[in-house]
């Protein structure tokens, strides 16, 4: 009988957590543009294809929700965008920053953030 190879179990785990919900991706151009445009801002520096940056797609989506047009919270994929990710100190994926409406950060969180600290953070930080 053959083994399944992990590469498939990502995929199809991924799948099913996408389809529950989940936020764009920005592209290099887009984060420097999301980054000045006087709203507070949640980016996940995460990728596709990892685990717990997939597990938090639900959480992002339904903040979103929350936060209407009072916040942007988007992706931006590590693997792809390496050297702005590097830029931005990225070391471990998913990392979790949140910049306030000046664009300075003011919180940051490595790994999976359950969503009652995350609201906690944000409500810390001046995102009510």
């Amino acid at each position: 009988m053959p083994v399944p190879r992990p590469a498939a179990f990502v995929f199809a785990l991924s799948g099913s957590l996408f389809a529950q919900g989940h936020v764009p991706a920005l592209e290099p151009p887009g984060l420097s543009q999301i980054l000045t445009s006087k709203k507070w801002t949640v980016i996940e520096f995460g990728g596709p294809t990892c685990v717990p940056c997939v597990k938090m797609q639900p959480i992002l989506a339904e903040l979103q929700q929350t936060f209407g047009t009072r916040a942007q919270i988007r992706n931006f994929y590590v693997t792809e965008h390496p050297r702005e990710a590097q830029a931005h100190k990225i070391m471990v994926m998913p990392t979790q920053v949140v910049f306030d409406p000046s664009g300075r950060e003011v919180a940051r969180h490595i790994g999976y953030w359950p969503k009652d600290e995350f609201l906690a953070a944000l409500a810390k930080a001046g995102l009510k």
